[in-house]
């Protein structure tokens, strides 16, 4: 259960896409610290990229995930009615969602190149009568949006703005409805609500930070541990209490050249409200720490433009 989004605008004084993400999730759960990793795209050429990754089980899928020509991804899992529940990975010994996400980021340079092979990947897999799947896809210049159900996929693509999605598909009419999950409309509606007020990154940070309904499966950033009066709201639902342990904002900006600048921010194993942060620009060198990510601190990173 998260709560993913982007939006162009000027934190730093430049154009910029910023794309985030809030990974929630029941079980507590590893993430792993990231690296820049690199592909071949052919024998002369290689890309480079860093995946965002967690334990489950025997294997390490990404969540999240950027490569340094500024292609990102972001996804969310797509709630639907009850008694009409479909898979959200893939059957045991088959190409999985997780790695159609990772090949998002080692092998294309546009994010409308990446939206072909996700769109084909939704509607060709073997069990696509079986996912559902809500994804962002984004560079420098555009953000695409997708929902896919039963082998049909649907896209928004947009140039400018915000756009903020939780856990309902949008597009399609099989979604849980409200009077099933609560917490997927709440939260949407109080993201939305918080993004129209202020989209840079400083409103993005606010955003991943914000418990307006308590510390309850309501909020936008959610907690493992709750007081008594909010253990015995939320034993009142009929929602698992899900709790926020990693958040991530990727600022992708334009430069002169073939590569923009990518600034990656995360908070890791807690919540953005919490923990301290990492702000890092993994293709050019650079990293430090600061209380909150999303508070426009990072700019002396960035002062010097390719």
């Amino acid at each position: 259960m998260c709560t993913i989004g982007n939006s162009f605008c000027s934190p730093y004084g430049f154009n910029s896409n910023v794309v985030f993400k809030q990974c929630d999730l029941v079980d507590k759960t590893e993430f792993i610290d990231p690296v820049v990793d690199e592909n071949a795209l052919s024998s002369n050429e290689r890309i480079r990229y860093v995946a965002f990754t967690r334990r489950k089980g025997d294997m390490t899928p990404a969540w999240a995930g950027v490569n340094e020509f500024g292609v990102s991804f972001v996804a969310a899992d797509s709630y639907l009615k009850k008694n009409n529940d479909k898979l959200v990975e893939a059957p045991k010994n088959d190409i999985s969602v997780f790695d159609m996400y990772l090949k998002i980021i080692t092998s294309f340079k546009s994010a409308k190149e990446a939206v072909k092979m996700a769109s084909d990947f939704y509607r060709e897999v073997h069990y696509a009568d079986e996912l559902t799947d809500i994804l962002l896809i984004a560079d420098k210049d555009e953000s695409y949006f997708i929902e896919t159900l039963n082998g049909e996929v649907r896209i928004v693509k947009r140039t400018n703005g915000h756009f903020v999605s939780t856990n309902h598909c949008r597009m399609f009419y099989d979604a849980a409805p409200y009077s099933q999950n609560h917490s997927t409309y709440l939260r949407l509606q109080r993201a939305e609500n918080l993004l129209m007020k202020r989209d840079d990154n400083t409103g993005i940070g606010d955003l991943l930070r914000d418990s307006y309904y308590g510390k309850t499966v309501w909020s936008i950033c959610r907690y493992a541990s709750v007081n008594d009066q909010d253990i015995e709201l939320v034993h009142g639902s009929d929602e698992d209490m899900f709790y926020t342990q990693a958040s991530v904002i990727f600022t992708v900006i334009p430069t002169k050249g073939e590569r923009p600048r990518v600034i990656c921010e995360y908070v890791l194993n807690n919540n953005a409200a919490q923990t301290e942060g990492t702000v890092w620009l993994p293709f050019d060198g650079g990293c430090s720490k600061q209380a909150f990510i999303g508070k426009n601190e990072n700019i002396p990173l960035i002062t010097t433009m390719a």
